[in-house]
């Protein structure tokens, strides 16, 4: 036996380990994408419940939103048009308005 056979068998034995590599690296890709699709169409269902769910919160969190939003909304513009009509009703109202506005430019 000389050197050119143990030269080939360890060439063989080299190509054969990272055969076996490759094809083992191959089967556990393809059993992680399978797993992959299935998780994925299982998961699909949940989304879209989770998805109705959160559709129905948030449009209960405007609708309360709105509800606790609009007195405050109508007592604040009272009050400004309170402090309108005042400005309008005291000696040198609507001028004087006009005066301080100018002032603070």
């Amino acid at each position: 036996m000389d050197l050119a056979f143990w030269r080939d068998v360890s060439l063989f034995y080299l190509l054969t380990m990272q055969l076996v590599v490759t094809l083992l690296t191959a089967v556990v890709l393809y059993f992680v994408v399978r797993g992959v699709m299935i998780a994925r169409r299982k998961a699909t269902n949940g989304v879209k419940l989770a998805r109705y769910y959160v559709g129905i919160g948030r449009e209960q969190s405007i609708k309360f939103a709105d509800k606790a939003a609009t007195p405050l909304v109508r007592a604040h513009s009272e009050a400004a048009r309170d402090v309108a009509i005042l400005r309008t009703l005291m000696p040198g109202g609507a001028s004087n308005s006009q005066q301080t506005d100018q002032n603070k430019e």
